[in-house]
């Protein structure tokens, strides 16, 4: 019996050694050369199943791409290494650890193997390959999303040019129906004199609005000007109007000095603040409205003149 129990021993002792120790094999796939981006393949298969690898930190010239699983029918699970290199030269590729599901007591390594990595591409490779996978950057859209973002933008610029054409041939339209404004044909004088009437029946002196009458009676008087000696006058100032009338000598000296002292008065209650009475203020529109009258009658007698000459 004794015998027996020593050959029971001895299974038992072989059954539980038989987990603790496994043999490594590998065997690289690869292409005849090699050449920087070109992907070869490490095939590890043990007698036990394999879960992982741990990659080394000295592991900088080559670089594992993928990293898959591999089982046959009754065969234990084995590792298939997608690799790729990063430099030229020739390299070695190091030791790697293979984590297994089971735990052993001595740590599975693969051989290291050095290859021959070639400066330049084979000719007939025409194909990019990346060196590694690609990353998706924080903040990035599904490569669908740009092409809805597009069309919506494509959309949206459509739509606003069916509504710009649109309200382009509705003004269109509207031009040829409406009828052209009417023309003013009243002299510039007349049409001055009309304007002053208006402002006075507004009565802004009665109700204390001194500037406001100041600046609408200013305005009157410049737009009279712009529109009779054609130059910018409603834009210049009080001081630049007299350097034009006097440069260009449209006007006599006396009329030149009438306007800029009516225009500084003018200024008196818009600028600085000079209190003016509603007597003064309808004076100074009235002194306007006699220049403005005066105008008026030179230009009638101008055509009878010419008249009793022919």
């Amino acid at each position: 019996m004794g015998w027996v129990r020593a050959v029971l021993t001895a299974m038992l002792l072989v059954l539980v050694s038989l987990p603790l120790t496994a043999e490594v094999k590998q065997e690289i796939t690869r292409p005849d050369t090699l050449y920087l981006g070109t992907r070869f393949f490490l095939t590890v298969t043990a007698d036990i199943d394999l879960a992982d690898i741990a990659v080394p930190d000295t592991l900088t010239k080559y670089s594992i791409l993928k990293t898959e699983k591999i089982k046959s029918f009754r065969k234990p699970v084995g590792l298939k290494l997608t690799i790729a290199p990063l430099d030229t030269g020739e390299h070695t590729f190091p030791p790697l650890a293979l984590m297994t599901v089971k735990p052993l007591e001595d740590s599975l390594r693969t051989e290291p193997f050095t290859l021959l990595i070639s400066e330049l591409r084979s000719p007939q490779d025409t194909t990019l390959v990346d060196i590694a996978g690609t990353q998706k950057l924080r903040g990035e859209l599904p490569y669908w999303a740009y092409y809805a973002i597009a069309g919506i933008l494509l959309l949206a610029a459509l739509i606003a040019a069916f509504i710009y054409i649109r309200r382009y041939l509705r003004q269109k339209v509207r031009e040829l129906i409406s009828p052209p404004p009417p023309v003013d044909n009243r002299p510039n004088w007349k049409r001055a004199m009309d304007a002053l009437q208006a402002l006075k029946d507004e009565e802004l002196p009665e109700a204390g609005q001194f500037i406001a009458f100041h600046y609408r009676l200013s305005e009157i008087m410049k737009l009279f000007l712009e529109a009779e000696y054609k130059f910018s006058a409603n834009e210049m100032t009080t001081r630049e109007i007299r350097q034009y009338i006097k440069k260009q000598n449209f006007l006599s000296l006396k009329d030149q000095k009438i306007v800029t002292d009516w225009l500084e008065k003018c200024d008196r209650v818009k600028f600085a603040k000079w209190e003016s009475t509603t007597e003064q203020s309808y004076e100074l529109l009235e002194s306007f409205a006699e220049w403005l009258s005066h105008k008026g009658r030179a230009q009638a007698s101008e055509p009878a003149a010419e008249e009793e000459s022919d």
